[in-house]
């Protein structure tokens, strides 16, 4: 198996495993095809990367060379942007539950703030008024793919109630603040087309109650992310093209119908810049013969949580042997002391030996951004494929970097 030109062999021999790899033309690619579908030349828009999916300062670095902002929700993130060279006006910070030190981070920073309350105005008003404020509302509705990725509707901890939306606009407006945004997120990884089009039209709907209500106009409306990628392979690939038309066509007819002026129609994917851009290698350790079968292999949820985390899946492929239609019922095991440390049960794979690597595809978005050094095993080393030329770009993880933040007191 190749990626970006490379072989897989050659990569773990090269960097060991479990080894993360990103192939930066594929990030590129995704990129263009989102700006495409969403360019307009009467309706402004505006792409901002969700960097939570995967913050690595070369690739968030990569995307905006590509022209998209990007979409901070810590003041990690918010630092990793600047220091890539990304200027304020392309960042939006969208935090929750936000502390005075985040807000004060997002604040001085210049970026652009979507509060997740109305209470959270209360604090940042005590740090500074800002010339401009966005409020991220809850629709009462949401779709993910997973409940646990589902963010809007009466169980989202997200946002604020559509129906008390006008009062926290109202407070920002008493306070002085003339300028606005709105701001949406409903769930991740959503693979139907029409899931789109359809939560803008009812986002303004609700901004042109609140447009009636205040008299107030949104210099930018923010329908948010979830656009989903496919892991199986009866899993459809979304539409991209229909969606960003139909989603303009709605944006123009809405805001004419509610006179909203000349706002941005801005979204935030994450996923579907870098999902299918990203793989996870592993080598396989053993194969047991218990009750059931097992191959167990030297990444773990620590590495990949996704499975354990919401019972996600990955396409595992085992190279060299991607072309055998013999295939047999496995379990596919890390080495954590937890058996929720499973990554598929009863996987038609091929005949696999000790040393044969497994690809976990699809692994670009949530994957090593979310490891851990459970069990003190340690996080991976990643590695960028660009223009056929393989990278380093993090290394891999030692216990010298545990011990270089340990003190032990001495206890008489």
């Amino acid at each position: 198996m190749k990626i970006g030109g490379m072989s897989v062999r050659e990569i773990a021999d090269k960097y060991g495993t479990p080894v993360y790899v990103y192939d930066f033309a594929k990030i590129e690619e995704n990129a263009a095809k989102l700006l495409q579908s969403f360019h307009s030349d009467d309706v402004p828009t505006k792409i901002f990367y969700a960097m939570k999916a995967n913050s690595h300062p070369a690739i968030v670095k990569l995307i905006s060379e590509n022209g998209l902002g990007v979409d901070c929700v810590s003041p990690g993130e918010l630092e990793v942007a600047m220091k890539v060279g990304i200027q304020p006006s392309d960042i939006l910070y969208t935090g929750n539950y936000e502390s005075y030190e985040d807000l004060a981070a997002a604040f001085h920073s210049g970026a652009q703030i979507n509060l997740d309350d109305a209470n959270s105005l209360d604090r940042l008003l005590k740090i500074g008024k800002p010339e401009r404020i966005s409020f991220r509302i809850n629709p009462g509705k949401g779709r993910g793919k997973f409940e646990k990725i589902t963010t809007g509707g009466e169980r989202a901890k997200f946002g604020i109630p559509h129906e008390k939306a006008a009062l926290a606009y109202k407070k920002a407006s008493d306070a002085g603040i003339q300028r606005f945004g709105a701001h949406i997120m409903t769930g991740s990884g959503v693979l139907d087309d029409e899931h789109f089009p359809k939560i803008l039209e009812l986002f303004l709907d609700i901004l042109g109650k609140i447009h009636r209500e205040l008299d107030i106009t949104f210099e930018f409306i923010d329908m948010g992310g979830g656009l989903g990628i496919p892991y199986q392979s009866d899993e459809k690939e979304l539409d991209i093209s229909y969606i960003g038309k139909k989603c303009i066509d709605i944006f123009r007819k809405k805001v004419n119908e509610y006179k909203l002026g000349n706002p941005v129609l801005t979204l935030e994917p994450g996923r579907y810049l870098v999902g299918n851009a990203g793989f996870l290698v592993s080598s396989v350790l053993g194969l047991k013969e218990s009750y059931q079968n097992f191959i167990g292999i030297d990444a773990g949820f620590q590495t990949l949580i996704r499975t354990a985390l919401y019972g996600a899946y990955h396409t595992i492929i085992v190279d060299g042997k991607e072309n055998e239609t013999e295939v047999f019922p496995i379990n596919v095991c890390g080495q954590i002391c937890e058996n929720t440390d499973i990554f598929a049960r009863d996987r038609m794979l091929p005949k696999v030996q000790e040393g044969d690597l497994l690809v976990f595809t699809q692994a670009g978005a949530y994957g090593n951004v979310m490891s851990m050094p459970y069990n003190h095993r340690l996080r991976p080393a990643e590695v960028a494929l660009i223009d056929g030329v393989d990278m380093e770009i993090t290394r891999r993880e030692n216990m010298n970097d545990f011990w270089n933040r340990i003190k032990i007191p001495v206890v008489r």
